[in-house]
């Protein structure tokens, strides 16, 4: 579309739901016929969500307000029509709206609701802000404002008709009104004095007083006349009484329903209950004793509510607390994140429990059975755990009573536990018994002999394995395996009907030393022919069964000792899981390593009797938990050379990690860290997926309790206080764990059961959480995430590109990857990636999806094999997610997309298919995630930095220094960070501000680099390298020092075309562009050491520098940190201070500093440690971090090309551009926007020009240069060149523009295509802009956003005209932007 015509189209743009903070909550009631529950109407931004709590889904979203926060929701009962008036309120304005709802049938058995709001009238805005708002008789609303003063409005006139104003003006943090008429009217204020005045007003029977306390409004028409008779006589305020206790401000006050008490909150952290007294006339102010205090968060707390028989708070510490009236505390709960809990709702007729936060979650619980058996329980603490439905049974085993008293050498008790379902387990005794014990309805326990081992000896281990779970079971319903303490085992099959269950065969072998038999361990994978045995050394044994109906002589005959497994620890093995067709075997031991072993299908299925050989580890992979014990492992197959494993551990994590096996490396892939636990015991998956991310609940310890947690909720199942993991235990989970688990544990002798099973469908399953949960703080950085590139504005719509991704990063340190659905309207799916490094802050994020090629130097490359020219992972280019933040903490993610490996994971056939092509993409968008690569930051030095390392390669340092031809040198990182930072022993406080990203590659070449620059506080850029597939760190650069911190970066990666001989190679430019916080914009080329890193990169064997990080350091019991081999034998070291290269633009420098090989000796210490990245030991080989830290690299200094001063008034807070050629081949045109704090946006547009022709090279004289400026208006012409004449280029700045203001405050987001700039600024306000002729900007539309504080913009070209925008500050929000 032609720029006249797009001037004169319309232009359409609206706002999608926003994600953010939940700011108010109301319960709506219908008839009990056509729901069981009530709805929920909940207020986020400008928007009101209603719900069905009934189906647990959205109904619909309603805009009510523009730019003003919803923090008040009213609602009236629903008349006979199912039309209910509901009142909201924001900040000073009141709306009033009908909501009227209609069934509408569906089919002869469903139904459903179609609910409308529509307007009914908007108040005139209040001189204060309102804080409540309650229904009167006679059609009238009580409205109470933030200077204590009561307005009163006729909702049948619509006019406001008193005004009430309490004596005590003060204001006030919170009010709540009581009453259902102006008579009965209460009034509870919290003031700023942190005291509560409960007063109200009444008739005054004798002559009018001056200082009447009420008045009538004087602009009432007569039609209102017959309304304000009744209050055509003077009133006057009444302190009914004065509530003194609190030490901090009041956030809430709540009223109970007789209007006898009140709770209050405050900023002390307490609630408080208040009983208040009738009125009496006599005395208008007196101080009331306090009553109950409730203490117990940690936190402000900042919400809560009163029923007849509870009290609920909710605070800022993220917990919801359920109360008695005598202040004992009940129940806590905690599953929000971030600033708090918000609000909180309670319904006692159908005992719902609802909380919502800054999270953007909402929460529902069903409180039910659990507080009334508190209550009568008298706050035991083992009934907090007491859920509805729920059965406690208690029992012993059968012997136990015949030693009464306390316990003996011959007392029996439990050893082990293994629930079989949820009326099923498995006991082992110290006396060698093995019961079967039926659990019924009656809660009785029909317990069942089994067998008793050999000599009488305590069981030590059991495993089972059941028919379901196992192929080739052989008739027998559950294979069970107890290890003795005199070391042998014994196999016991067991038959027949649960009631009946009979003993199909058994026989016992020895499987080791007298109590070095420590666990067995059965493999759903292997089946019941398999068993494993391990002992305290950490050797695992393989054993395999024959067909128990097979008779022999001994029971020796029935098994082979196939192989024997030694651990490279040393240490006991825990857990293990094998798979059959990828051939392989993972074990995890007591100290949190994991150890992979070979395990052979000949080796399984061999007949041969030259059996029982020892197997040497794969690989393995140290520290995998820290120093916890791993407790569960799961492998699956990822590709046709790669299998995912993922563990979880006592440091409260899920780990994953990959292996693969063609290049034998084992590395760690992501990590997921539970606070709520500390100890996770196991995952439940879904098992239609074979992805092992996908997992669902996570059953584990925190402390003495046994929690169920639900990973896709963030919710807490089940809670049970039963004395730690270390008594013996067992679980059992349904398909649906709010409803189905049963957990046992034994205490003193007893064994206790707690079993939650409900039929399917026979109630709702709580908790609920019926908005997405997101973020719980504020997100300074955004951008959309495409593995594809991105459609132009000018392209056609392509249904491909309706659903989003877009990453985000928060102010507590975590990357989340959301989904937003234009279909749905609705934020459909959000994954927390992982989080920074101790919670940093993250400042910046960018995605990077296009690898650039550059020319390959082919003197200088290595022979490589035929199919060696692969990416990272050997299928497709890399995407990387690179995300800056406080502490200088760099991390990278890797994009991860199973649907790429369909071909190989369902060989020979193809998945369905919808033929509209629509349903794939988002199908293939719902796997899309990122697994976590890299993280990079300064480690910590205690050296004094006093003694100069002694470099071995001392005699290569001079002759790099002599042969130098470039000015680029690049050093291993690690040994190198900030400028400030450089030989500072001590820690500083100096974060990443910005940072910017590009993917490079050599032709040729397997070897992928990302170069990242960052912009630190310190006022320093840096260039930084990524080599993938090895993850490892350089630093290759530092941009000269700017005289201030740099806010914003953004890159342009320019093509250039080198003819050369036979063929035509491109080759590329490589620009960065820096907006500091001086205002001004500074250029600068890294195309010369870019082009040298990745060339004399490619040349080296990379392999050999062993990359030894391991983890991220988070986690308890983690081991921390990065640990890099030291490259200081081969790379050029010098001292820093003032030895850094400086080159100047334009200035030909003749160094040229290249990576030099290893010699072969340091070659041949490097070969000796292990090739994977995980297996690189602390040995000598291995330089301390505070030894590399003394020796630090010589880092080339590149100057700016070109400074723009005062471009802003102050600093650039934001910064985007977007390119293409122009009307020539040899000319590429840049646009590039800026925001600033000024209020001002900024347009430049850029030539970038190759001098191809004599006449264009006089341009590079100065005469030429000015001449050009005087008589083609161009603003200024800069000129580059470089010692690779194909280099040259000059950049013509031209038509500037500046619009002084643009926003009413300052700016914080923009983005541009070169037809397009969209902005966003602190007024909350999203602004377009046409680029026209001569970089003119038109502004075209604007649109008021619910974001408060907006932090960063992007967008995206979805078709012709057609872009989505999203902004984030304090919450998300998502606007479409398009042309008719």
């Amino acid at each position: 579309m032609a720029d006249s015509q797009l001037q004169q189209s319309h232009c359409n743009i609206r706002s999608s739901q926003y994600l953010g903070e939940i700011s108010a909550l109301c319960f709506l009631h219908l008839r009990s016929h056509l729901s069981s529950f009530p709805f929920l109407l909940a207020g986020t931004g400008s928007q009101v969500l209603l719900y069905d709590l009934e189906s647990a889904k959205m109904i619909k979203s309603f805009q009510v307000f523009e730019g003003i926060r919803v923090h008040g929701l009213i609602c009236s009962l629903p008349d006979n029509t199912l039309t209910c008036k509901v009142v909201v309120c924001g900040e000073k304005r009141v709306k009033l709206f009908n909501l009227r709802f209609e069934l509408v049938s569906k089919s002869n058995t469903q139904s459903e609701f179609h609910v409308d709001l529509s307007l009914i009238h908007s108040l005139p805005r209040f001189a204060h802000w309102v804080l409540d708002v309650l229904f009167l008789k006679d059609h009238c609303l009580a409205i109470g404002c933030s200077d204590n003063s009561v307005h009163v409005w006729d909702m049948l006139k619509s006019s406001l008709v008193l005004q009430v104003q309490s004596p005590d003006r003060c204001l006030l943090y919170s009010m709540r009104l009581w009453g259902d008429n102006l008579e009965a009217l209460r009034i509870a204020s919290g003031t700023i004095y942190n005291e509560i005045i409960v007063w109200k007003a009444i008739c005054r029977h004798d002559s009018p007083s001056s200082t009447s306390s009420l008045k009538v409004c004087n602009n009432l028409s007569s039609s209102t006349s017959n309304f304000a008779e009744r209050f055509d006589q003077e009133y006057k305020t009444v302190h009914i009484c004065r509530l003194v206790g609190h030490e901090g401000s009041i956030f809430r006050i709540v009223w109970s329903s007789s209007g006898t008490k009140i709770v209050s909150v405050s900023d002390d952290r307490s609630a408080r209950i208040w009983t208040i007294p009738g009125l009496k006339s006599d005395r208008d102010d007196k101080r009331e004793v306090v009553g109950p205090v409730l203490f117990g968060h940690s936190a402000r707390i900042w919400d809560c509510c009163i029923s007849d028989n509870l009290i609920i708070t909710a605070g800022e510490d993220c917990t919801c607390r359920v109360w008695g009236l005598d202040g004992k505390q009940l129940r806590m709960i905690k599953e929000h994140i971030g600033r708090g809990i918000w609000r909180c709702l309670y319904d006692p007729n159908s005992s719902l429990l609802v909380t919502a936060g800054f999270d953007s979650a909402i929460k529902v619980h069903q409180l039910h059975t659990s507080v009334c058996k508190t209550l009568e329980l008298e706050g035991d603490a083992e009934s907090e755990g007491i859920i509805e439905g729920e059965q406690i049974i208690t029992t012993r085993i059968p012997n136990s009573t015949e030693h009464a008293g306390l316990m003996d050498s011959k007392s029996e008790y439990v050893r082990s536990l293994y629930f079989k379902c949820e009326d099923t387990i498995y006991v082992a005794t110290n006396n060698g018994y093995l019961y079967h014990a039926l659990l019924f309805e009656t809660e009785d326990v029909k317990w069942t002999e089994l067998v008793r081992v050999n000599g009488e000896v305590p069981i030590v281990c059991m495993d089972l394995l059941s028919a379901s779970l196992s192929e080739n079971h052989c008739g027998i319903d559950d294979w069970i395996a107890v290890g003795d303490g005199k070391g042998n085992m014994t196999i016991v099959g067991v038959t027949g009907n649960r009631s009946s269950p009979q003993v199909g065969f058994t026989f016992t072998w020895s499987a080791g030393a007298e109590r070095q038999l420590l666990g067995t361990y059965w493999c759903k994978s292997l089946g019941c022919r398999y068993v494993f045995t391990t002992d305290p050394r950490g050797t695992l044994k393989l054993w395999k069964l024959y067909d128990p109906s097979i008779s022999v002589c001994q029971d020796s005959g029935r098994i082979t000792l196939i192989a024997e497994f030694p651990s490279c620890f040393g240490i006991r093995i825990m857990c293990l899981d094998a798979s059959f067709e990828e051939e392989v075997l993972v074990c995890g031991d007591l100290r949190g390593n994991l150890v992979l072993f070979p395990l052979s299908k000949e080796l399984l299925l061999s007949t041969s009797a030259t059996l029982g050989v020892k197997i040497s580890p794969l690989s393995y992979f140290k520290g995998a938990h820290g120093i916890s014990t791993v407790s569960n492992i799961s492998v699956a197959r990822l590709s046709c050379n790669q299998i995912e494993i993922r563990t979880t551990g006592a440091d409260g994590c899920l780990c994953y990690f990959e292996y693969d096996k063609g290049q034998e490396s084992f590395e760690f892939i992501g990590m997921k860290q539970l606070k709520e636990l500390s100890l996770i015991e196991s995952v439940s998956a879904d098992l239609k997926s074979a992805d092992l991310a996908n997992c669902n609940y996570a059953a584990g310890f925190a402390s003495t309790e046994f929690i169920i947690w639900n990973l896709v909720t963030e919710a807490k199942v089940l809670q049970i206080p039963c004395g730690g993991w270390r008594r013996p235990h067992s679980y059992y989970l349904g398909d649906v764990p709010e409803i189905r688990n049963c957990f046992a544990y034994v205490k003193d002798e007893i064994i206790y059961i707690h079993r939650h099973w409900l039929p399917e469908g026979q109630r709702k399953k709580f908790p609920q959480n019926l908005h997405l949960q997101f973020h719980g703080r504020e997100m300074h950085s955004l951008c959309f995430v495409s593995e594809n590139l991105q459609v132009k504005g000018n392209e056609e719509e392509n249904l491909v590109h309706k659903s989003s991704w877009i990453a985000t990063g928060c102010e507590d340190g975590t990357v989340r990857l959301t989904r937003f659905t234009p279909e749905m309207e609705n934020w459909s799916a959000s994954k927390l990636l992982g989080e920074h490094v101790g919670g940093s802050a993250v400042r910046s994020i960018c995605f990077v999806s296009k690898t650039h090629t550059i020319p390959s130097d082919v003197s200088t490359m290595p022979d490589l094999e035929k199919g060696e020219n692969d990416t990272s992972d050997g299928k497709q280019n890399p995407c990387l997610l690179v995300s800056v933040g406080a502490k200088r903490v760099l991390t990278t993610w890797l994009l991860r997309n199973r649907s790429l490996d369909e071909e190989e994971i369902y060989p020979g056939q193809k998945p369905n298919r919808c033929e509209t092509g629509h349903n794939p993409v988002v199908e293939q968008c719902s796997t899309m995630s990122f697994r976590w690569l890299s993280t990079n930051m300064p480690v910590r030095s205690s050296s004094t930095g006093g003694s100069e390392k002694n470099v071995s390669a001392a005699n290569e340092v001079s002759s790099l220094n002599n042969d130098a031809k470039t000015g680029t040198t690049f050093t291993e990182k690690g040994a190198t960070g900030s400028k400030s930072s450089l030989g500072n022993k001590h820690e500083d406080d100096w974060r990443y501000l910005a940072v910017t990203a590009f993917l490079v590659k050599c032709a040729s070449s397997r070897l992928t680099v990302c170069f990242v620059v960052v912009a630190c506080s310190d006022a320093t850029l840096t260039l930084q390298a990524l080599v993938l597939p090895h993850r490892l760190w350089f630093d290759v650069a530092l941009l000269a020092s700017m005289p201030s911190p740099v806010l914003a970066l953004q890159h342009a990666v320019v093509p250039m075309h080198t003819p050369s001989k036979g063929n035509i190679q491109i080759s590329s430019l490589y620009l960065v562009i820096s907006g500091a916080t001086d205002g001004s914009i500074a250029f600068w080329d890294i195309t010369e050491s870019v082009e040298t890193f990745v060339q004399r990169v490619s040349s080296l064997n990379i392999e050999k520098f062993i990359d030894c990080q391991k983890r991220p350091r988070t986690g308890r019991g983690s081991q921390g940190g990065r640990q890099w081999r030291s490259l200081n034998s081969s790379m050029s070291k010098r001292r820093f201070g003032g030895n850094s290269v400086t080159k100047n633009a334009g200035e030909v420098d003749n160094r040229d500093s290249h990576v030099t090989s290893c010699t072969s000796s340091e070659l041949n210490d490097l070969e000796k440690s292990s090739k994977n990245c995980s297996q690189a030991e602390h040995n000598a080989s291995l330089e301390p971090e505070s030894s590399r830290t003394d020796s630090l690299a010589e880092i080339y200094e590149i100057q700016p090309i070109h400074i723009m001063n005062n471009v802003h008034q102050s600093g650039v807070n934001c910064l985007h551009l977007s390119g293409d050629f122009g009307d020539s081949e040899n000319c590429f045109l840049l646009n590039i926007v800026s925001g600033g704090d000024d209020q001002a946006l900024h347009y430049l547009r850029l030539k970038l020009t190759k001098p191809s022709t004599e006449l264009d090279a006089k341009l590079l004289n100065s005469e030429t240069i000015r001449s050009a400026i005087q008589s083609e208006s161009i603003d200024e012409v800069v000129c580059y060149s470089n010692p690779n004449q194909a280099r040259n280029y000059h950049i013509r700045i031209s038509n500037q523009l500046r619009i002084s203001s643009a926003h009413a405050s300052a700016i914080k987001g923009i983005w541009t295509d070169g037809t397009w700039v969209f902005s966003t600024g602190l007024d909350q306000r999203i602004r377009c802009w046409l680029v026209g002729d001569h970089g003119k900007l038109t502004e075209h539309a604007h649109l008021v956003i619910s974001v408060p504080e907006p932090e960063a913009l992007d967008a995206r070209a979805c078709g012709r005209n057609h872009y989505q925008i999203a902004v984030s500050g304090r919450g998300m929000q998502m606007v479409e932007f398009f042309l008719p």
